[in-house]
């Protein structure tokens, strides 16, 4: 089972990853978004490593998302993040810089927020 570090080194990768694109002219917003939604992952798995748990696979991560309340405010944001990833790899939906910067980014920085400061 990974270790909270593993996961926070890991969302601290993602998050490079993304800033690494030009959001206003890259080619590449789907993998941008994609590196979003797993940076918000592996903050939450961070956040359950520190009670010794491990989701498994991603239905049980939502369920358990929802059923804490330290973090059951950020299931919306979290889903939100999921979603259009999902919709990056397998739609081919076509996204523009604003999906990423006025809409993402703060579900992201409200799970990595909230994630850090229950660490």
């Amino acid at each position: 089972m990974p270790r909270q570090k593993d996961h926070l080194e890991k969302a601290r990768h993602n998050e490079s990853f993304v800033a690494s694109f030009d959001i206003n002219s890259t080619p590449f917003l789907d993998w941008a978004i994609t590196g979003m939604f797993y940076s918000a992952l592996h903050y939450l798995e961070a956040y359950f490593a520190k009670q010794g748990y491990h989701s498994p696979d991603h239905r049980t991560r939502d369920s358990t998302i929802q059923r804490d309340g330290n973090i059951r405010h950020l299931f919306v944001a979290y889903s939100e993040l999921k979603n259009f990833s999902i919709n990056a790899r397998y739609t081919l939906k076509q996204f523009k810089a604003s999906d990423v910067t006025a809409t993402l980014q703060p579900h992201l920085d409200l799970v990595k927020r909230t994630s850090t400061s229950l660490l």
